[in-house]
């Protein structure tokens, strides 16, 4: 083997060739100063420091050996280049100097390479190209938008190993935009990262802050990640909300959020996921994909209770209550919160312009007349932006119902309580013959209960009454049966059986709707048209 030691302190080379079994030995103060340097079977064991000005070329095992603690610093004139087959393997400190970049080769024939020691920026990026970096258990130093950062411009990814700590990966594009990633079960495991230069591509909106992070894994399943993107307020796309956004994975479509909240920092900013359990494409968006919460309260007066003052839930507890809305929105749930009485459907309409639909949400309402989430949390609503909307709340077989006023989706706890007084509901003044709720106890009011042919009146007689089509339910010829176990129309009093004799029938129901002593009028529906 063939030993250079260098016992004094400066040397300079024009170029540095290592061939088979030759072996560089840079002493601690000592400091080498190469063109380039070119391997082809050597070693360098650095324990000062060796200044790099041209290219480093690879082609055997790392170029440095293993007990080397010096630092390699990259500080040419024009742009440089790490390429060779093979990966260099750092050691030591790898300080980038030079402010028109270093990179690895772009290429084909190139090599991922390994810093085991310390990454330093002094000025410049280090450009990645097609070819992935791995960094080893010391956090990258003086990293940031004025020195320098890793730049994942192509298909090249920062690996790191991550487990119960927080790991940053000082990564960007054409901006710096570092991710810090923590593996909540402490399971180790090598995790890529390379930024992309704009929001997953299904983004519709500008609610998204116009960057994501595409994190990847060595062995897949059993993640449980802690994300924390950074970015700047120059990517933030002109809907985007800082003060109520949050970090979501996207994948296949579809989106997995993390919890709303105000982001951190002034410029850059920061915010941060929990719980994600795959890799994938990462992304930050605001409160219009995370939901904004809206406490709204309606009774049914099919099912109210005057006993107990609250709806029973006789259709749940029977397990008729099906697990995808019975609106044709395609809401599918794994299963009904426990306290639900039904689905029932809320349109959003503009709040200028009430005869115009905005959105349209399928959720639950339970015994105390909330309108919940499947979750059984009050409900919320993706897809609206923070403004003021009339809100009207539908049943498959209730007359809808509308706010009187608008509701404020920006205020910092936006409800409506219908049940509280029947000036709650907007009137139709055309509607004369009735008011828009039912007072089911003094001073509590519901929507009415009876639309068993959804045509939105309730009449006992006349043509296409829905009195028939409770008979026609039960069998014309023999009205004294009863349908039981049943999830229909035509049970108004949402008892879960459809009877047209007998006690706690659906026919007197409608009766009393209308007015028993006048069973030819009708009750039609309060909504805008």
């Amino acid at each position: 083997m063939l030993a250079f030691l260098f016992w004094s302190a400066f040397s300079v080379y024009g170029q540095m060739t290592l061939s088979s079994g030759s072996q560089i030995v840079v002493n601690s103060g000592s400091t080498v100063v190469a063109n380039d340097i070119a391997n082809s079977g050597g070693t360098i064991k650095n324990n000062g420091s060796v200044t790099v000005k041209g290219d480093i070329t690879n082609n055997t095992s790392g170029l440095f050996d293993a007990t080397s603690s010096g630092t390699v610093t990259f500080n040419g004139a024009s742009a440089q280049e790490i390429t060779g087959d093979h990966d260099v393997d750092f050691y030591g400190t790898v300080d980038i100097n030079n402010a028109n970049g270093v990179s690895l080769t772009t290429t084909s024939t190139g090599s991922d390479q390994t810093i085991n020691g310390t990454l330093n920026f002094t000025s410049g990026n280090l450009i990645l190209n097609g070819f992935n970096l791995t960094i080893g258990s010391t956090d990258p130093t003086n990293a940031g938008s004025t020195t320098g950062y890793v730049v994942t411009n192509s298909t090249g990814v920062v690996k790191r190993n991550v487990g119960a700590g927080a790991v940053i990966y000082p990564v960007g594009n054409t901006s710096y935009n570092p991710v810090t990633l923590t593996e909540n079960s402490g399971t180790v495991d090598y995790y890529g990262v390379r930024v992309v230069d704009n929001e997953p591509a299904n983004a519709s909106t500008n609610h998204m802050v116009d960057r994501s992070w595409v994190i990847s894994e060595n062995v897949s399943g059993g993640a449980n990640l802690t994300v924390t993107p950074q970015w700047n307020a120059s990517e933030e796309l002109t809907s985007f909300d800082n003060t109520s956004c949050q970090v979501g994975r996207y994948n296949s479509g579809t989106y997995t959020w993390g919890s709303v909240g105000a982001a951190t920092g002034t410029d850059p900013y920061t915010q941060t996921g929990t719980g994600f359990s795959s890799v994938g494409t990462y992304a930050v968006g605001d409160y219009y994909y995370g939901g904004l919460a809206v406490d709204l309260k309606i009774f049914l007066a099919g099912a109210y209770n005057t006993t107990n003052h609250n709806m029973d839930k006789t259709l749940n507890d029977s397990s008729l209550v099906p697990t995808t809305d019975p609106y044709g929105m395609s809401t599918t749930v794994a299963s009904v919160p426990s306290d639900a009485v039904d689905w029932v459907k809320i349109v959003f309409r503009d709040g200028t312009t009430s005869t115009t639909l905005l959105d349209s949400v399928a959720k639950f309402v339970n015994q105390s007349g909330q309108i919940i989430n499947d979750d059984g949390t009050n409900m919320s609503v993706t897809g609206l932006e923070k403004a003021s909307y009339y809100v009207s709340i539908h049943h498959r077989n209730h007359l809808p119902i509308m706010s009187a006023t608008v509701v404020n989706l920006s205020a910092a706890s936006p409800s409506y309580d219908y049940t509280s007084a029947l000036a709650q509901a907007w009137v139709d003044a055309t509607v004369t013959s009735n008011d828009a709720m039912k007072e089911v106890e003094t001073g509590i009011w519901a929507l009415w209960e009876g639309d068993a042919t959804q045509n939105g009146t309730i009449s006992y007689n006349g043509g296409s009454n829905d009195r028939i089509s409770i008979l026609n339910a039960v069998g014309a010829s023999t009205p004294g049966n009863t349908v039981t176990n049943t999830y229909s129309l035509d049970d108004v009093n949402m008892d879960g059986t459809v009877s047209y004799n007998g006690g706690s029938n659906d026919r007197i129901s409608i009766l009393n709707t209308v007015g028993a002593s006048t069973p030819g009028s009708t009750i039609q529906k309060h909504l805008p048209h």
